[in-house]
């Protein structure tokens, strides 16, 4: 057993551990950006881009925030 890292805990060599890759949501639809971004609480306002960048941003600001 390692020292460390707990009596329970035990090393899977099949978990990824990389961040996701990026999503892409300029292949979602409006539709699609504002169910998400009401899902996330944000504003659901604007031109698709605007969404788009909206949602790029908080998955920035997760990632940044270690989550």
């Amino acid at each position: 057993m390692e020292r460390g890292r707990g009596a329970d805990q035990e090393h899977d060599p099949f978990t990824v551990t990389a961040a996701a890759p990026p999503v892409d949501y300029n292949s979602w639809t409006v539709a699609q950006l504002q169910d998400e971004l009401t899902l996330r609480g944000l504003a659901t306002d604007g031109l698709k881009a605007d969404l788009v960048a909206r949602l790029e941003a908080d998955d920035a600001a997760k990632a940044a925030a270690g989550g």
